[in-house]
């Protein structure tokens, strides 16, 4: 996994890696420059093209001057241009205007007319607070408009490094090169579409400079996936954990399957199903792997659910289960009786936002993934608000009720109850589809089942829903992928995971 940093700690650790360190900030700067302008040559090897450099008069202007004085050197035909500002430069970017001046590079101050085949975009980065508006705005849309590739400097110009917010109007990058650490408004959206492709260079600043704060943001790799737990030679069904999802009501039988499903193609030994008795042949055909509890709608809960929670090592509860009276008393009873881990979604969520008490009153460990409408219902917050802040609301969930929430959006985040955050960056606009949310219930409960601890099995199956996802988009498209297209997807990411393992001798 790796970091993943707010303004604030990046300037943090900008400022200790100079001040307690003692790496000259001009160093750094040289070594940012350095990384966009060898991007800039992968991609124009000839040192033949067209490049204009657009600078502000922050420190990020000045790794724009620095990124085309090494173009330039290099055999560019280099266009650099200063936006007049009413502040002033900073002392490394007047450095650096001086240098270009005893080189003979001049500084427009207006992007003249021309074409351009690289636009690089090194006005604000990340110390932008307000809306961009008067001259700003109008060389962003006039940089926005141009055709040529585009390059942001360490953040899209615009772009709201903490939230991933527009500012107004954003600088629309084909590739955003970062230094030493990915910054949020990087991956959150909108300004994860602002982007475009982002690369990670490092300039000399590393976790040392974290001194004695430690960050709490973090993003999975495909490498996580190792976390996933290594199966046995010798072991059976009852070694890999039984799962117990409570879901579909008549006429749902298909969320009851595909969570179901879920958990055992992410590697569950055992499923069975409580579903009402409607439900019941349908789910022999659909998942005849699975072993079915099913119960008629006056049948009291005394006669089939404790049986079925003592003998579960991790239970999924609501999707598909509908509203009511018995949906009401199952959601309390697991919660309130149930030692093992259970996963709430969709009506379990539901249910619960009329009785958020529940949760404090849960007997063990407690997972929540709502997706936007039901965070809704659960925190009383608007959706946009919640958009807006997706990381503070589901950590504030998370801390008050003492549950990982894994909250759905095209950037799935899960907060634990330590206060940690795991922003997903795995996954496809061709899952959002019906039953996804269901797949990723069994995704967690197949990994909780298998012994894996909820603060890895969260973020982890978060990361291997996308990445299910993102394999199956390779043969479907992102238009005709469905929830039992992830399924399949599940399998394929496993299996080569489990490749790797066996050719590294595990």
């Amino acid at each position: 996994m790796k970091i993943l940093l707010d303004s604030r700690q990046m300037k943090q650790c900008d400022k200790n890696t100079i001040d307690y360190f003692g790496v000259p900030s001009l160093v750094l700067m040289e070594r940012a420059a350095l990384g966009v302008a060898e991007e800039i040559e992968r991609y124009f090897p000839e040192h033949k093209e067209k490049v204009l450099c657009v600078c502000g008069q922050g420190n990020n202007g000045g790794d724009g001057l620095a990124i085309g004085r090494i173009l330039w050197q290099r055999g560019y035909h280099v266009t650099i241009v200063m936006i007049p500002g009413k502040g002033r430069l900073s002392e490394e970017t007047r450095t650096q205007a001086e240098i270009l001046k005893r080189y003979g590079i001049e500084i427009w101050n207006d992007i003249p007319e021309g074409f351009f085949d690289v636009t690089v975009d090194a006005l604000f980065g990340i110390g932008l607070t307000r809306e961009l508006e008067g001259i700003y705005r109008e060389v962003i849309e006039a940089m926005n408009q141009m055709p040529g590739m585009k390059i942001a400097v360490d953040l899209p110009s615009g772009i709201q490094a903490d939230t991933g917010q527009v500012m107004g109007i954003g600088f629309r990058a084909d590739l955003t090169v970062t230094f030493a650490f990915s910054k949020r408004g990087l991956l959150l959206y909108p300004g994860a579409e602002y982007a475009g492709r982002v690369l990670l260079k490092d300039i000399g600043i590393d976790e040392h400079s974290f001194l004695e704060e430690n960050p709490q943001v973090y993003y999975m790799e495909p490498w996580d996936l190792k976390m996933v737990p290594f199966r046995r030679p010798y072991s059976n069904k009852g070694s890999y954990g039984k799962v117990l999802t409570v879901a579909g009501r008549k006429n749902m039988a298909g969320a009851a399957f595909l969570s179901g499903k879920a958990s055992y193609v992410t590697g569950a030994g055992l499923v069975r199903l409580l579903t009402e008795e409607e439900n019941r042949v349908i789910l022999q055909q659909l998942l005849p792997e699975a072993v079915l509890t099913t119960y008629e709608e006056k049948e009291s809960l005394s006669e089939f659910l404790p049986e079925a929670l003592n003998q579960a090592d991790v239970i999924v509860a609501g999707p598909g289960l509908g509203m009511g009276e018995r949906a009401e008393l199952l959601i309390e009873t697991i919660l309130k009786q149930a030692e093992v881990p259970v996963i709430l979604d969709a009506d379990g969520l539901n249910v619960v936002a009329e009785h958020l008490e529940w949760l404090r009153e849960a007997k063990g460990p407690v997972v929540v993934t709502p997706h936007l409408g039901e965070m809704e219902r659960l925190t009383k917050k608007g959706i946009f608000e919640i958009q807006k802040e997706l990381l503070q609301t589901a950590q504030e969930f998370a801390l008050e009720y003492n549950v990982i929430c894994v909250l759905k959006d095209a950037r799935t985040i899960t907060a634990l109850p330590d206060g940690k955050i795991y922003v997903n960056v795995s996954g496809n606009n061709g899952m959002a589809t019906a039953g996804s949310g269901d797949v990723l219930t069994g995704i967690l409960a197949g990994l909780a089942a298998q012994g894996m601890e909820l603060c890895q099995a969260a973020p982890v199956g978060v990361y291997l829903h996308g990445a299910a996802g993102d394999s199956q988009r390779r043969y479907k498209g992102t238009y005709g992928m469905t929830a039992q297209d992830l399924l399949t997807g599940i399998g394929e990411v496993l299996r080569e995971q489990e490749i790797e393992r066996i050719g590294e001798g595990n």
